[in-house]
């Protein structure tokens, strides 16, 4: 499990985003990445999953170059977007919101049979927490917290080797995220997470490195190198407020 960004440069419109990004993601493991709002976290995610084009330089996925939309590596990479919309009265369970997913691989994963597919399904429920309970609950009677791990067990269906979270943690209640967070730590121990955060506490205790973003700067490395005054204070600039030696971002949400 392995992503390469090689001399990677992004714009969105005229704003240079990404500049000349060089950084190995290696599984099994976590990597948080982090920055100010704009500075191109979410964009880093669309780029290696291919629905970015960058200005110039490289995204590789177990040595193959990412050149179009993901194109055959659908099944070693999934996406867990930071916002998911739908409509309140949408007949549509929770079981047959993972279901839905699982059936749009059939094609191309060994898993066709009814008998598999539902055992996936529930193992996917139980693995994010989901009480039995729920699964017949309709999708759009969620909380915040159960959405979010409604994605996360549509993509665990699949068991996809690559999983890329945008904000997992946001929008969630504090005891919200302290569950999550402890199912990504688990998650990150067979698998490459590579998830865009405001505040990387929660997931520190499970966290390899930590790709920091700054309006086409970047710093990228241990959690201890990134996580200090003098890093924190060049990025975030006025937001990192520094009491003795530990600095903190105001810039959370």
């Amino acid at each position: 499990m392995i992503i390469e960004l090689i001399d990677l440069t992004v714009k969105r419109g005229h704003t240079l985003v990404l500049n000349n990004l060089n950084a190995v993601f290696e599984g099994p493991g976590l990597i948080q990445v982090i920055g100010p709002n704009g500075a191109g976290k979410t964009t880093l995610l669309l780029t290696i999953l291919g629905l970015i084009k960058p200005v110039k330089g490289v995204v590789r996925i177990r040595d193959t170059e990412l050149k179009n939309s993901g194109g055959g590596l659908r099944e070693t990479i999934s996406y867990i977007p930071q916002k998911f919309h739908i409509p309140r009265d949408a007949p549509i369970t929770l079981w047959e919101f993972v279901e839905s997913y699982i059936r749009a691989y059939e094609g191309s994963m060994p898993f066709r049979s009814s008998h598999t597919v539902k055992r996936r399904i529930e193992s996917a429920l139980e693995m994010t927490g989901l009480p039995k309970d729920s699964w017949g609950k309709k999708i759009s009677e969620l909380s915040g917290g159960q959405l979010q791990r409604a994605l996360m067990a549509r993509v665990l269906s699949v068991d996809s080797e690559i999983i890329l979270m945008d904000e997992p943690l946001s929008n969630i209640d504090p005891e919200g995220r302290g569950a999550l967070a402890e199912i990504i730590g688990k998650l990150s121990s067979r698998k490459l997470l590579v998830v865009t955060n405001h505040d990387p506490v929660l997931l520190l205790p499970y966290t390899n490195k930590i790709l920091l973003l700054g309006y086409g700067e970047y710093r990228y490395g241990d959690p201890d190198s990134i996580l200090s005054r003098e890093v924190l204070m060049k990025i975030y600039k006025s937001c990192a407020i520094v009491f003795g030696e530990h600095a903190h971002i105001a810039d959370w949400h």
